[in-house]
């Protein structure tokens, strides 16, 4: 025979309540409040309680949170009665976790709801020892621990939601990093956001580095092309550890990446699991902006036809390099690149040929540049690749091998056969400390003598330190240049 437990203070409502469950096949017991009724859900071990929202002491709400707190309880469905149908009460009862909220005015629908609500009801995952340790804790006890848990969970999803001033993905991982280290003790943790353009994101100890990030593209699903930003240091423990806990990361209602940790050997704690959960519930909004930024710092620093750095992007990284190279002695080499004659091909073909030229030139200098260099589109038929930390010898065959392979490149062209170009490429080169302007200046005086002097060719301008920043290139160069 099911077994119902009604908590109410009110006496005339108890004494109804149980005459019609009884009447329907049920054993009932009655508390008079919620601290006896929270004693009473331990000691009568009911399949579910009826109990009133409003309580003098302990109120429906706050009873419902401690059963739900103490595995012991926590799977008892809980029906909350009401006088009152206002919205608020309603969200109180869905979030403390009763399973349903119910008017005083309809108690016969309880006939109906009950039966389902109690075959529905997961069996309880607890020892009679653990049971008997829950029914040894007092009311104060059970509500401290509540607000001690709320208290916390409240603060972490704080500090996840405060990744969102992160800005790049890869310092919002490195504060995941931090504030999980805080709160958990793991073997490797693993962030996946869905967009490609991402890496995939993953810590772990040194010494396991290696094997964790195959082991990590393996349980996410990453092909082996995309990128991988590992972290690896002392705060991850190595360990022969357990399965991993695998979470989705959403943000209004859609999926924006996945998140993976692994236990050490003594594996996760139940406050772990929550703990895990409860990061992932929050991080969606942190990813989300993070994307928003990123796209923001693409637009603002990406030409738009070429998908190159732009001038002002370019700027930006030479004098950050400036700086690093001031403290290091590094040189710094510059190539301006000039498409020669791109005004026959506009005027000939069209500027959609025009800008699908300039496109295959971009695709050239990204083809042939190292992965320290930085190209970026100058403006109009204007290329410029920043050399770090290399000097004149260098630029020079950088600037021959850009020149060549433009030389003996094939660009597809809307309306027509295909089109080749050559390029005149200026080479300025300076050692630390080296300026911006003085570099740019250089380059552009030694792409315009590049192309006085027959074009499809590289001139370089020794000792670009010593030239003043104002140097103009003379009349008669500029005006058979272009």
């Amino acid at each position: 025979m099911p077994r119902i437990l009604i908590v109410d203070d009110s006496a005339s409502v108890r004494s109804l309540l149980t005459s019609r469950l009884r009447a329907w096949g049920y054993e009932v017991d009655e508390a008079r409040d919620g601290e006896s009724g929270a004693d009473k859900a331990v000691s009568f071990e009911p399949d579910a309680v009826v109990t009133d929202l409003h309580m003098k002491g302990i109120s429906g709400v706050q009873l419902c949170r401690v059963l739900r707190s103490d595995p012991a309880t926590a799977h008892i469905p809980v029906v909350l009665l009401t006088a009152s149908g206002d919205k608020r009460s309603r969200f109180w009862a869905r979030t403390a976790g009763a399973s349903a909220y119910l008017g005083k005015d309809r108690l016969d629908d309880l006939a109906v709801l009950l039966p389902t609500l109690i075959e529905a009801a997961a069996p309880p995952s607890v020892s009679a020892g653990d049971r008997g340790l829950v029914g040894r804790r007092t009311l104060q006890e059970r509500m401290s621990a509540i607000l001690d848990a709320a208290l916390f969970e409240s603060v972490i999803a704080g500090e996840v939601r405060a990744l969102a001033s992160s800005g790049e993905s890869a310092l919002l991982f490195d504060g995941l990093v931090t504030l999980l280290d805080e709160i958990l003790t793991y073997r490797w943790m693993a962030l996946l956001p869905v967009r490609p353009q991402e890496p995939l994101f993953v810590h772990c100890h040194p010494t396991e580095s290696a094997g964790i990030e195959a082991t990590a593209r393996a349980a996410l699903g990453v092909a082996d092309e995309r990128a991988v930003h590992a972290v690896a240091d002392e705060r991850a423990v190595p360990s022969d550890g357990g399965p991993r806990v695998e979470m989705i990361i959403t943000f209004a209602g859609i999926c924006v990446g996945r998140l993976a940790v692994a236990p050490t050997g003594r594996g996760f704690s139940r406050d772990d699991h929550r703990a895990i959960a409860l990061v992932a519930e929050e991080l969606g909004g942190p990813l989300q902006m993070s994307a928003l930024y990123q796209d923001a710092q693409r637009l603002a620093t990406t030409d738009a036809l070429t998908n190159l750095l732009n001038r002002r992007a370019l700027i930006d990284v030479l004098e950050r390099e400036r700086a690093r190279a001031d403290r290091h002695s590094f040189p710094l080499s510059l190539l301006l690149i000039d498409v020669d004659h791109f005004k026959v091909v506009n005027d000939s073909r069209g500027h959609a040929a025009g800008d699908a030229v300039l496109q295959g030139v971009a695709r050239v200098l990204m083809s042939v540049a190292r992965r320290s260099d930085c190209v970026a589109r100058w403006g109009g038929e204007e290329f410029v690749v920043a050399l770090l930390q290399t000097g004149e010898v260098g630029a020079r065959i950088a600037g021959e091998r850009i020149r060549r392979a433009v030389a003996e490149s094939t660009h597809v062209v809307p309306g027509g056969p295909p089109v080749r170009v050559t390029a005149s490429v200026g080479v300025a080169s300076g050692a630390a400390p080296w300026k911006v302007e003085t570099l740019v200046a250089a380059a552009d005086s030694a792409m315009y003598a590049a192309k006085a002097r027959g074009r499809n060719r590289v001139e370089v301008v020794p000792g670009a330190e010593s030239l003043d920043s104002g140097r103009r290139v003379p009349a008669a160069i500029l005006a058979s240049s272009k």
